[in-house]
Formats: C-alpha cells, sequence, structure tokens
C-alpha cells in the first residue's frame, strides 16, 4: 500500500509539469495568432476617374515602390484588395494612361479603405505600348477658333475644347487614315521600313483652360504652357473642326499651314474635314519636303534626297544618280495659257498631281518618296 501510494504521488507530482507546459504553448501560439492579426492587414483600394467619379479598370497600384497588380475591370471595376500589409505607415501610387499618377501615405491597419481620384494628365498617349525610344513625336492640340470665308473672319467655336470625345475621335482616325496610312500615297517600288507606324509616337493635348488657336499667324499658335509641358516635340498638328467656305486668296487665311519656329516648335494647322491636307503639311513637318507650286512660299534644295533642286542641272544629275529619268525635270512655274503667271529658279521631278504641290489631292513621288524613307529609316528602328 504504502509503494502504491508512493508512486500515486510520484504520477500526480508529473502531471501539473505538463498542464503548465500546455498552457504556455496556448498562451504562446494566441500570442503569435494576434501578433499576425496585428501585423498583417490588408486594404482595399478604389481608383475613380476625378472628374466622372466612376471606378477606372486598369490603374497600376504600387506599395511602397513596389508594384502590385491592376485595379479590376470586371465586377467592383476600379478596386483592388492588397492583403498582407505590415502594421504602421505606407505609401501608394496610383498610375493610369491619360491621368497623373497620385501619391498617398496611410496607416495599417488603421485605413482599410483608400479613395484615389486620378486626375487627367493634360498630354494622353495614343499609343503607350511602343518601345521605339527614338521615334518621331507628333502632339496633336484643340483649336478654339474657325475661320470663315466669305466675311474674312475667325469665329470661336467650342467643338473641341469643349468636347474631348470629339477632338479624341478625330485625332485617331486622321492617324489612322493618312500618318499610319503613307503606303497608298508614296512610290510602291521604294519601300518605307516595315514597321515605319511604329516609329511614329503619337499624343494628344488637352487642356480647355489654354486651347490653341488655328488662326493666329499662318501656322497658329500654342500657349507658352504648352511648350512649358511639352519638351520633347517633332510635330505639334493644331486641329480645328472645319475651314467655313473656300479660300479664294490670299486675304484670306490659309486652310492649312506649316512653321518651322525652332528646335521642337515645329507647328501644322488643319481641319478635320480635309484629311488629305494632312499628307501636304506632315510633308513638311515631318519630312522636310519643299512646296512645288509657285507661289509665296520658301524654296530651298533639301538635303539629301531633295524633292526640288536649285538649278536645272542639280535636278538632272541627282536624278540621274538616283535612277529616275532625268528628262522629267522642271522649272517652278505657273502659267494660265500664254501667260506666265508665276516663275521661281527651282526645278522639281515628281509627276502630278503631285501633293506637294497640289496641297490636297495627289501622291507622293518618287523624289518625295527617297526623302519619306530616309527620315523614318533616321528615326531608328524597334527598342526592344
Amino acid at each position: 500500500m504504502e509503494r502504491e501510494s508512493d508512486e500515486t504521488h510520484q504520477h500526480c507530482r508529473r502531471f501539473p509539469g505538463r498542464v503548465v507546459l500546455f498552457l504556455l504553448l496556448t498562451l504562446i501560439f494566441i500570442s503569435c495568432t494576434a501578433s499576425a492579426a496585428l501585423y498583417e492587414g490588408s486594404v482595399l483600394v478604389i481608383v475613380t476617374d476625378g472628374r466622372t467619379g466612376t471606378g477606372l479598370a486598369g490603374a497600376g497600384v504600387y506599395l511602397d515602390g513596389g508594384y502590385v497588380g491592376v485595379t479590376s475591370g470586371v465586377e467592383g471595376a476600379g478596386t483592388i484588395r492588397i492583403n498582407n500589409i505590415a502594421a504602421g505607415s505606407h505609401t501608394l501610387r496610383v498610375t493610369g494612361n491619360g491621368y497623373t499618377s497620385a501619391f498617398l501615405t496611410f496607416s495599417s491597419p488603421d485605413q482599410p479603405v483608400l479613395q484615389v481620384a486620378l486626375a487627367l494628365d493634360h498630354l494622353v498617349s495614343l499609343n503607350p505600348g511602343n518601345t521605339n525610344a527614338r521615334g518621331l513625336s507628333i502632339i496633336f492640340v484643340p483649336s478654339s477658333t474657325n475661320y470663315r470665308t466669305p466675311d474674312d473672319v475667325t469665329i470661336t467655336t467650342d467643338g473641341y475644347t469643349g468636347n474631348e470625345s470629339h477632338f479624341r475621335e478625330d485625332v485617331i482616325r486622321i492617324i489612322n487614315d493618312t500618318f499610319d496610312n503613307l503606303g497608298p500615297v508614296t512610290d510602291a517600288p521604294i519601300s518605307l521600313p516595315q514597321d515605319y507606324q511604329q516609329r511614329l509616337h503619337f499624343y494628344y493635348y488637352f487642356d480647355p483652360a489654354h486651347p490653341a488657336d488655328a488662326f493666329s499667324g499662318c501656322a497658329g499658335t500654342v500657349p507658352q504652357v504648352y511648350w512649358d509641358t511639352v519638351t520633347f516635340s517633332d510635330l505639334t498638328v493644331i486641329l480645328y473642326p472645319e475651314y467655313e467656305g473656300w479660300y479664294l486668296n490670299s486675304t484670306d487665311q490659309p486652310i492649312g499651314c506649316y512653321e518651322d519656329e525652332g528646335p521642337g516648335h515645329k507647328l501644322m494647322k488643319i481641319p478635320a474635314n480635309e484629311e488629305a491636307l494632312a499628307y501636304h503639311e506632315m510633308g513638311h513637318g515631318l519630312f522636310g519636303l519643299v512646296d512645288t507650286y509657285c507661289g509665296d512660299t520658301d524654296y530651298f534644295e533639301n538635303d539629301p534626297d531633295p524633292n526640288v533642286w536649285a538649278s536645272s542641272n542639280a535636278c538632272t544629275n541627282g536624278t540621274a544618280s538616283e535612277g529616275l529619268d532625268p528628262s522629267a525635270c522642271r522649272q517652278i512655274v505657273q502659267d494660265a495659257g500664254t501667260n506666265m503667271l508665276c516663275s521661281k529658279n527651282f526645278w522639281r521631278w515628281d509627276p502630278d498631281p503631285d501633293i506637294m504641290r497640289t496641297g490636297e489631292t495627289g501622291t507622293f513621288g518618287a523624289a518625295s518618296t527617297k526623302r519619306i524613307s530616309w527620315i523614318l529609316n533616321q528615326s531608328g528602328a524597334l527598342v526592344s
């Protein structure tokens, strides 16, 4: 009996130790669980268009400098949930194509929901996936003015400045039909770079408070705030809805025009309803082509691959060296029957209808196409 009693007491003495160990492990588990709950919070980010208040899908979200994903485009559009966020202060950055990036700080887990309204950026890329770092940059700007003949007056319009969607639609249409569609209007035997569309970077600049004026000067003007923002433009295109009436003579404002105001400040204007004119003006603005009509314009022998020559010999020698028929060289003149109305000491080769002569109809001949191809090749190949 005494031995049994001793064994019983020995057994009872060991049992409390196991209980204590179990209790300690339980407390540690509870403590770890509470700690995990404290240091692994989550936040729901809701991104909206600051102007319309609608959810913005596809916005990029970065937590403390690291990319975490994009906002949803389906149910709950404009939202993304970020999990496993340590307690404390964090930085959130949200980006969106055509919007100014937003930055904010928040505290986890004290702020489980974050509302982010993105403001529109004035400069919007129309091909954000283009990776060619050496391409030509073309920026479209809306005009707040039109022109009306025969009243010979500049008129105010809110056709674009009051309607961004209308402006954007016209810009995209003109790009697709002209800038990105050079094949049908260039000389077929002379090949353009196969990826030439990728060498052209398109943007539009939309700031209703600071519009362009298509009829202040030949090619129009943009406000200084535009040049302060756009420092990389190869060509700025001022777009206005339409030219009301017909251009009759030099007393009227021109329908389209190009002016070189120095490095990065090249301006052209065109109406949205006369797409063919875009070819003529881009011939100047992007490719350095010279007018081949006889009139009040600038003439010079552009180099290399000129489309205008400063003498008859220069034209015949230059075209012959390029494999073109030198007998097609002719002086830039304008006549009406037997009356010579205009004559210039410059020579051209491209056959009529030459779009650098007519402005609104025709094609780029072999001489002009060689120049276009050279410029596009200078813009560089795609960069991976």
